[in-house]
């Protein structure tokens, strides 16, 4: 039998605390959504290929009738959804390696039976969150940071340095702290629009957070890393070292894909880079991911 998981250090400082000092962070009351819509077309990415929401329906104007001569109408629908298609949380299961380093897979000693032979995850899936997520949001805009106030996102190959977030931090006097989610703006959505996501013979480029980021994050215990490109590394993804370590080593849980203009604009604009990150991820026992379903509170 599969021992009880040791909860991973970052989540470790959620809780009742956590919770109070985000809360102390509102206000305003505004609430920001972070979420790409679910039936947006995915990402043409060939490596991953996930397909797009499918939404049917099981009851369309359904019309009973009532004992008083009057009618109920009656709608229910079923969607399928790519857990990890748009907005959204990468379960710590989501991602393991085989290394000559080690002799387990996934976080916490986990070998291959976290996944096997059943599907899903036994300790590791996205469950481990779907209690619900609130802490401390720290935004790094780092568009207008590294590549000024007209640009629309990161030129290619301008990934996001230890060095660029020490600086950014400290131009900002941030401070990260345990169980805090820090959420990187590279305006991928603006890069999506533009074509210059994907270019010839479908490749893909994006500006993520380099390896050497990932010391900093350890140190300060964050729970999560939060981007608005499809991988929070660089694309293309080296390998997936940065997941590697994120997710297996660190138990770093990584959000990708959220839509960040929104709240971006608002930090600009109030020069507020801290905010009340609320996310509550589908309660679904031992799967890979789970839609984002997060809001900001201002």
């Amino acid at each position: 039998m599969t021992e009880p998981l040791t909860q991973p250090a970052p989540l470790r400082h959620l809780g009742p605390t956590t919770t109070l000092r985000a809360l102390s962070l509102v206000r305003t009351g505004e609430i920001v959504p972070l979420n790409r819509s679910l039936d947006e077309p995915p990402l043409v990415d060939p490596p991953v290929g996930r397909p797009p929401l499918q939404h049917i329906a099981r009851m369309h104007n359904n019309v009973r009738p009532r004992s008083d001569g009057s009618h109920v109408v009656v709608n229910d629908d079923v969607i399928t959804v790519a857990m990890q298609g748009t907005s959204h949380w990468d379960a710590l299961a989501h991602w393991g390696a085989i290394e000559p380093t080690d002799d387990h897979v996934f976080f916490g000693g986990r070998t291959m039976t976290e996944t096997h032979p059943e599907f899903g995850a036994k300790t590791l899936g996205i469950d481990l969150i779907a209690g619900g997520v609130v802490t401390r949001g720290l935004v790094l805009d780092m568009v207008a940071f590294l590549a000024g106030d007209d640009a629309d996102y990161l030129p290619d190959g301008r990934d996001v340095t230890r060095r660029d977030v020490e600086a950014y931090l400290a131009h900002h006097q941030l401070t990260p702290e345990p169980g805090d989610a820090v959420v990187l703006f590279t305006g991928f959505e603006a890069r999506q629009r533009s074509g210059a996501f994907l270019r010839e013979a479908g490749q893909a480029i994006a500006p993520g957070f380099t390896l050497d980021t990932l010391d900093l994050w350890a140190d300060t215990e964050v729970f999560a890393l939060v981007s608005d490109n499809p991988s929070v590394e660089p694309i293309p993804m080296p390998e997936g070292r940065f997941h590697t370590v994120a997710l297996k080593h660190l138990g770093i849980h990584l959000g990708e894909l959220w839509a960040l203009e929104e709240l971006v604009r608002r930090a600009r604009d109030a020069g507020r880079y801290e905010f009340a990150l609320i996310s509550v991820p589908l309660n679904v026992r031992g799967a890979f991911g789970s839609p984002a379903n997060a809001i900001a509170v201002l």
